[in-house]
């Protein structure tokens, strides 16, 4: 290869993050084109992407990193929004991977908080991250649906928004210096669904200007403004990790506590999923083990009353013991088990976690892919889906449901990789 190819070879992975969609998707074309085709293996339903916050720019970069690893499915999951979805699904599209399309948002297990019984989110009482998965309509701006994600981002803004306030004031005590403010923040995100994230990372460019400005080094600045010695040669993705954790956390300086608007009920977030067209999955947090999780029969016992008959998995967060205690309880009732890699850090990694493959657990993750698939094409076509907008499975019989939902999903031609579907069959 030239080193011209070579230039333009990076010109255009540039270009997969800079300028107007269809320059991002135009540099995709061009440069799926120039990889060729490739066997494809493995899924992904659970990615964020930076309309909410990741390493990856843009849906398409994502997109791109799964065509050089050779993914067959990949899902956009973003936090509060379904602003990528277009890009995303266009840009899996051009590169011949199979898209799903989920949503992520927090709720408050009432009942969880009264009894002070950690869920997934290892640190609060009742707090509980929740998805939608397989997204096949946009509720109008003036549904009910639509109005409480905007009242939970809006809660969370304001929220951010102290917090930045807070940041500013420590950093004119302990630095002498105006922080970064508010449109600094926002100027991360492509429509401003800032997250605590998106403060670590503008704290984070604040400083190092300040550095250059001062001719003094990085480190020195963070251990004065977090009053903790930073970790030696660590990149910007630790960098941000360490401001977030010394500044943002709870019982940190600039830490706010979230207001009770920012949670709707568990029984709320999953009529918003609902009216989304999606499946309400509770997404298994694996490590560390919560009380409410750690006997994973009377979990979904649990979710079963409360509507939901499909979980998910971040595999790498997991051991292989507890992810077969998982894998195995959810089978044993015919329920899906979706699995992801997050990317909700700036910390860069792979797309396919070896989990994905490992035949322990990728013909359960295959065909749990594929019936979210399923659903996502029934719905489409108007039909009933693997549950109905009432939020009641399709089929009474859990395996028959699976069953059907997982072969519409792989006979549907979106779903084609040759490997996959021996695995699948398993």
């Amino acid at each position: 290869m030239s080193s011209s190819e070579v230039r333009s070879a990076a010109q255009l992975e540039a270009a997969l993050y800079g300028g107007s969609l269809e320059d991002r998707l135009s540099a995709l074309r061009e440069l799926c084109a120039r990889l060729g085709e490739r066997p494809r293996r493995g899924t992904n339903c659970h990615i964020h992407t930076n309309e909410s916050f990741s390493v990856f720019r843009s849906p398409t970069e994502a997109v791109w990193q799964a065509a050089r690893e050779g993914l067959a499915v990949l899902g956009i999951n973003d936090h509060y929004t379904v602003a990528g979805h277009e890009e995303f699904g266009r840009a899996c599209a051009i590169a011949g991977i199979a898209a799903t399309f989920s949503l992520e948002a927090v709720a408050m297990d009432r009942a969880a908080e009264t009894a002070h019984l950690l869920l997934n989110d290892p640190d609060n009482p009742g707090r509980v991250y929740l998805c939608g998965k397989g997204i096949t309509r946009t509720p109008s701006d003036s549904s009910v649906a639509a109005r409480s994600l905007a009242l939970m981002r809006k809660t969370l803004e304001e929220r951010n928004r102290e917090m930045t306030v807070k940041v500013g004031q420590l950093f004119r005590e302990r630095l002498n210096a105006e922080g970064p403010t508010w449109e600094d923040v926002r100027a991360l995100t492509p429509r401003g669904n800032a997250t605590e994230r998106h403060l670590a990372w503008a704290r984070l460019r604040r400083l190092r200007a300040l550095a250059d400005e001062r001719g003094v080094l990085l480190n020195d600045l963070i251990e004065r403004c977090c009053a903790a010695v930073p970790p030696a040669g660590a990149d910007d993705a630790v960098l941000q990790i360490f401001l977030r954790a010394k500044l943002l956390k709870a019982r940190m300086p600039c830490f706010v506590d979230e207001s009770a608007e920012a949670f709707v009920s568990t029984e709320e977030l999953r009529q918003i999923f609902l009216a989304f067209g999606a499946i309400p999955t509770y997404p298994v947090l694996g490590n560390p083990v919560t009380p409410g999780e750690r006997d994973v029969e009377a979990l979904l016992d649990r979710l079963e009353e409360q509507g939901f008959w499909a979980v998910e998995v971040i595999p790498h967060r997991n051991t292989r013991e507890r992810l077969t205690e998982i894998v195995s309880a959810a089978r044993r009732r015919w329920w899906p088990v979706f699995n992801g890699t997050e990317h909700n850090t700036p910390e860069a990694r792979p797309l396919l976690d070896p989990f994905a493959l490992d035949p322990d657990f990728a013909p359960w993750f295959s065909r749990s892919c594929a019936l979210l698939l399923g659903h996502q094409i029934r719905v489409g076509r108007g039909e009933h889906g693997f549950v109905g907008e009432d939020g009641r499975p399709a089929i009474p019989d859990a395996r028959e449901r699976f069953e059907f939902f997982s072969n519409l999903g792989r006979s549907s031609g979106s779903f084609a990789p040759a490997s996959l579907d021996r695995s699948a069959k398993q």
